[in-house]
C-alpha cells in the first residue's frame, strides 16, 4: 500500500462513467444536455466555481450520442420489451436482459447498476469496541450477510477473504419460518432455490458474548479498530442476488444493531461525496460516538484522491490526511482503509470525525462506506433518546444521486399514535443547489452547496427537490431512541419481560424515486418481534399501480399524499408485531411487487434494538455530474 501527500489545488479531472455490461446502462435518458454553461470558470486550472463537470461515455442522451434502441427491458430484467414496453420476448430460467436482448443473468444485472448483482466484496463494519473489549482482546460480535436469490435458477455461493475460500455449506442456511436458526437447512452445494434466502455467518470472535448461532466462516474478529487496513469479504453467486449485511445478528439478545444494503461491485463509481451518521442530538446518552468510513476497493492498483472536510487520522499503515488537501492512498483488491475517530466511555470528549462532505475520486469503481458506532438520537416527539444504537450504510456514488426524494416515516411508535418528528440529514454535491419542500419543512435548508450538510427533523412525508438532475444531493433518515414522549406502544417483546420500549437509533439511506424498482425480494430478522415496511409509490400514466406483498392477501390499503403535487403517495404496515402476524405474515424471505415503481425500506424493532434498510434500488447513472478532488 502506497501513499502519497498533495497538498493545494489540484487540476480538474473528468472521470468517465463505468461502461454497462450488455451495452445499457438501465435507464440513464433524460439529461439535460450538458454544455458550457454548466461547466465551472476555468476547468483547465481547477478554479471551477460550481465544481461540476458533465461528461458522457457513449450511452447518455444529450452530449452528441444517437437515441437509445426501441427494444429495451421489463424493470424485473427478465423480458425483452419493445419501444411501447410491451414484452415481446421471455429470456430464460439462466438469462437476462440487457440492451435489449437475452444475455447470461449475471451480466444483465451487471448491466442494470441496480441493487441486484452476483459479485460483491463487504468490509466488515466497525464495532463499538468498549462493549466488546477487555484484557486487550476485542471480543467481535457475530457479523452476517444475507443473500436474497432474485432469480429463477438456484444460486451457489463462493466466499473467500485474503485469498483463502470458505464452504459456504459450513456456514451458510436457508431460514425456515418459525424454527431456531440451529435448524435451518445449510446452503445446498448446488444452490439456494429461486426466492429463498441464505444467511452467510461470516466472522466473530469465539469468546464473544454475542456469538452466531452456528459456527461461523472465521472464528476471530475481521472488523477494524480504530484507523487502520482491512481485509474485505469477496461473495461470488451463480444468480442475481440482494444482499443485506446485519452486525450484530441477534435481534433484541444482540447489541447496537444495524444493517445495510449492499451494493454489488457492477453499481460501485468512481466520484464520491462521503456521509456519516450525524452525532448525537440529546437522550439519556448525548456524547458523540465513534465515527467511521471506509474505502474499499475491487481492483488492484486503485488509487483513491481523498479531499477531507475535517482532517482524517493516521492509523496502523495509513498515513493521516489533512483537511481540505489532496492525499492519494493506493490500495489492491479486496482491501479497505477504515478512519475513525478514537472514542471511549472513558474519554468521551474525544474530537468527532465528521468527514461528510469529503470528496472521493479514484481511477478504479470503488465503495465506501460509514457509520457511527454509538448513534445516541432524540428530536421533539422523543426528548428522553433511548438507548442508543450504531448505525452504518454504504453511499452510492455521485452519478446515482437524486434531484428529488420523497421519504415517509416509519410506522410511529408512540401509544398514542401520533407520528413521530424524523431526523433526516442532506448533503450538497453542487454550488448553488436551491432546494423546494412540499410541505414546507421547518428548520430545512433552502440552499445546500458542495459538502455541506444540514440536521433537520420532519414530521410526515414530504417532497423534497432541486432545480434540476445536475444539481443532486444525499438523503438520510434516522430513527431516534425508543423512549418517545407518548410512551412506547406494544410491540417490543412477545414475553413482556423486556418492557415496552420498541425500536432504537438507526440510519437509513433514502432512495430517490428515480431509482425505485418495481420487484424486490428481501429478507427480514426472525429475530425481530417486529418487522414493519415503509412504501412510497410514484404515479404512473394510468395512476397509481396496486403495490402487493407475498404474504398478505391483498393489495396495500391507507395510501396517503406526499405533499400537494400528487405524483407520490406512501403507505406503512405490519408484517409482524410483538411476535403476532399479519394474517400469515412471518419474519423471513419476502417479495413485493407492483407493475408500477415503488421504494420500500424494511425497519426490525425490539426492546431497545431496531435495524433497517431499503429493501433495493436502482444504482444507476441518472446525472453527469463529476466532483473534482479539488480543495475547497
Amino acid at each position: 500500500m502506497r501513499f502519497t501527500t498533495t497538498a493545494g489545488s489540484m487540476g480538474a479531472l473528468v472521470l468517465a462513467a463505468l461502461s454497462a455490461c450488455g451495452g445499457s446502462n438501465g435507464g440513464n435518458n433524460g439529461f439535460p444536455t450538458p454544455d458550457a454553461s454548466t461547466t465551472g470558470d476555468d476547468a483547465s486550472t481547477g478554479t471551477d466555481s460550481g465544481n461540476i463537470l458533465p461528461v458522457g461515455d457513449g450511452s447518455l442522451i444529450g452530449n452528441g450520442d444517437s437515441a437509445p434502441p426501441a427494444m429495451g427491458c421489463s424493470p424485473d430484467l427478465h423480458s425483452v420489451t419493445n419501444a411501447s414496453g410491451q414484452v415481446v420476448q421471455m429470456c430464460p430460467p439462466d438469462q437476462g436482459c440487457a440492451g435489449g436482448m437475452c444475455v447470461p443473468a449475471c451480466q444483465a444485472a451487471g448491466a442494470s447498476h441496480g441493487n441486484i448483482g452476483c459479485d460483491f466484496q463487504v468490509a466488515t463494519p466497525s464495532f463499538f469496541a468498549d462493549y466488546t473489549y477487555a484484557s486487550g482482546t476485542y471480543y467481535a460480535p457475530c457479523f452476517a450477510v444475507f443473500l436474497a436469490n432474485n432469480w429463477g435458477t438456484p444460486m451457489t455461493i463462493t466466499v473467500s477473504r485474503s485469498g483463502t475460500m470458505y464452504d459456504a455449506t459450513t456456514f451458510g442456511r436457508i431460514p425456515i419460518a418459525g424454527m431456531p436458526e440451529t435448524s435451518w437447512t445449510p446452503v445446498p452445494a448446488t444452490g439456494v432455490p429461486p426466492g429463498e434466502v441464505a444467511v452467510l455467518f461470516l466472522s466473530e470472535n469465539p469468546s464473544t458474548t454475542f456469538k452466531c448461532p452456528v459456527t461461523p466462516a472465521l472464528s476471530m474478529a475481521t472488523a477494524v479498530q480504530g484507523t487502520g487496513v482491512g481485509a474485505a469479504w469477496h461473495i461470488a453467486t451463480g444468480a442475481p442476488v440482494s444482499a443485506y449485511d446485519i452486525l450484530p445478528y441477534g435481534g433484541a439478545s444482540s447489541l447496537l444493531p444495524s444493517a445495510e444494503l449492499l451494493f454489488p461491485t457492477s453499481a460501485w463509481g468512481t466520484n464520491y461525496i462521503t456521509v456519516v451518521p450525524k452525532l448525537a442530538s440529546g437522550g439519556n446518552d448525548s456524547e458523540p460516538g465513534p465515527q467511521w468510513g471506509q474505502i474499499l476497493a475491487m481492483t488492484d492498483g486503485t488509487q483513491v484522491k481523498v479531499v477531507p472536510t475535517v482532517a482524517l487520522p493516521a492509523g496502523t499503515g495509513v498515513t493521516a490526511a489533512p483537511a481540505n488537501a489532496v492525499t492519494t492512498f493506493t490500495l489492491n483488491a479486496g482491501e479497505f482503509i477504515q478512519w475513525q475517530n478514537p472514542y471511549t466511555f472513558a474519554a468521551p470528549g474525544a474530537a468527532p470525525m465528521e468527514m461528510s462532505g469529503s470528496i472521493l475520486s479514484s481511477n478504479f469503481p470503488i465503495a465506501f462506506m460509514a457509520g457511527n458506532g454509538y448513534l445516541c438520537l432524540g428530536s421533539s416527539t422523543d426528548t428522553a433518546g433511548g438507548g442508543c444504537d450504531s448505525g452504518h450504510q454504504q453511499i452510492a456514488p455521485v452519478s446515482a444521486l437524486g434531484y428529488e426524494y420523497a421519504p415517509a416515516p416509519y410506522t410511529t411508535r408512540q401509544a398514542n399514535l401520533a407520528p413521530e418528528s424524523l431526523p433526516y440529514r442532506i448533503v450538497g454535491a453542487v454550488n448553488g443547489t436551491t432546494l423546494t419542500y412540499d410541505p414546507p419543512v421547518t428548520g430545512a435548508p433552502a440552499t445546500l452547496s458542495l459538502g455541506q450538510y444540514v440536521d433537520f427533523e420532519a414530521t410526515g412525508a414530504f417532497d423534497v427537490k432541486s432545480q434540476d438532475a445536475m444539481h443532486p444531493f444525499y438523503l438520510g433518515q434516522m430513527m431516534t431512541g425508543c423512549e418517545v414522549n407518548a410512551g412506547s406502544r406494544p410491540g417490543a417483546d412477545p414475553t413482556g419481560a423486556a418492557g415496552g420500549c420498541l425500536g432504537d437509533e438507526e440510519y437509513v439511506n433514502v432512495m430517490p424515486p428515480a431509482q425505485f424498482l418495481s420487484s424486490y425480494v428481501f429478507f427480514t430478522d426472525p429475530t425481530y418481534p417486529t418487522t414493519t415496511f415503509t412504501f412510497v409509490r410514484n404515479k404512473g400514466p394510468s395512476g397509481f399501480a396496486d403495490v402487493t406483498v407475498d404474504c398478505m392477501p391483498a393489495a396495500l390499503t391507507g395510501w396517503q399524499p406526499v405533499g400537494s403535487s400528487g405524483n407520490y403517495e406512501w403507505t406503512t404496515v405490519d408484517l409482524i408485531r410483538g411476535g403476532t402476524g399479519n394474517g400469515t405474515c412471518t419474519n423471513g424471505p419476502h417479495s413485493a411487487k407492483s407493475t408500477g415503481p415503488f421504494g420500500l425500506t424494511v425497519w426490525g424493532e425490539a426492546s431497545f434494538a431496531s435495524y433497517g434498510y431499503p429493501a433495493g434500488t436502482n444504482i444507476a447513472p441518472i446525472n453527469t455530474v463529476v466532483i473534482p478532488p479539488t480543495p475547497q
